[in-house]
């Protein structure tokens, strides 16, 4: 249930734009300009400051901002369980996945949870950035072994396996490294993943210079696949490749460690029950 016009101004606020609220709300731009524009004149205040490239809040946007967002979130949560009632789950789930998450997995669980509760919406923000649960209004988290603020819960969904792979074609040409430092070609993450990597996965052992510096698992793999070099990717990524014969693992001694694949959620929306219902069903459906 919405609450026009206050919680279409806390979403313009938090997508930073017009467009982008309107874009995550499935509301027309025009709609929403006229929410908030309708709000300052009931008001009597100003609240952005617009221009066509960038949004600011006034002090007066910012005070009704501070104020209302949190209260909205909770009303708004609390009308879409109440409308739904008779134990029937309803209202939006907003859940954001690293842009690698298995598709084919998230598809399949969102689409079987929706078919038993279809009072139940999903908006889903694909994307390797943090976003903060409470400030970005997110009520699930795919994240991998990142700790959460204290505030909030964390629950084990699986466990990645990590191992090295290269093509058969590039192994014919350059051979079967003995280990990490021999490594050519090394396709690497980006820092803060190479840092990650280095810390849990490699147990303080320093990943090879990069040839190239890629953001996204499935482009690694698939330079890998393409004779370019070793990537270092999760196993799950490379299981077909590997039974097909065009991938081989490599440094079978090397000691990846796993790393674990978890849900993360707010506090307040662990006491939601379709956000509750929707982590237990995602967790059953991963095992």
């Amino acid at each position: 249930m919405k609450l026009d016009p206050i919680q279409t101004f806390v979403e313009v606020v938090r997508a930073g734009g017009f467009t982008a609220a309107a874009r995550r709300t499935g509301t027309p731009r025009s709609t929403v300009s006229l929410q908030v524009r309708a709000l300052e004149e009931t008001l009597g205040v100003r609240l952005l400051k617009r221009s066509t490239r960038s949004l600011a809040l006034t002090d007066e946007g910012q005070r009704l901002y501070d104020k209302a967002s949190g209260p909205v979130d909770v009303l708004v949560r609390t009308l879409d369980d109440l409308q739904a009632g008779d134990g029937v789950l309803g209202g939006l789930i907003r859940l954001t996945v690293p842009a690698d998450f298995p598709t084919a997995l998230l598809a399949s669980a969102i689409t079987s949870f929706t078919q038993a509760h279809t009072a139940v919406r999903f908006q889903i923000m694909s994307t390797n950035a943090v976003m903060d649960l409470v400030e970005d209004n997110i009520d699930i988290a795919v994240r991998v072994g990142v700790n959460p603020a204290q505030t909030a819960i964390e629950r084990r969904l699986l466990d990645i396996e990590w191992a090295f792979y290269a093509s058969t074609s590039w192994l014919e040409r350059k051979g079967q490294p003995e280990n990490i430092s021999e490594v050519e070609d090394f396709i690497s993450p980006q820092p803060v993943l190479r840092g990650y990597l280095e810390r849990h996965v490699l147990g303080g052992v320093s990943l090879p210079a990069g040839a190239i510096e890629v953001d996204s698992h499935a482009l690694a793999r698939d330079l890998m696949l393409n004779g370019f070099g070793v990537a270092i990717l999760p196993q799950g990524l490379c299981q077909d490749a590997v039974m097909t014969g065009k991938a081989e693992p490599l440094l079978p001694r090397a000691g990846l460690r796993p790393t674990r694949l978890n849900l993360t959620f707010p506090h307040r929306a662990d006491m939601v029950p379709r956000v509750r219902a929707f982590a237990d069903h995602i967790c059953a459906h991963f095992r």
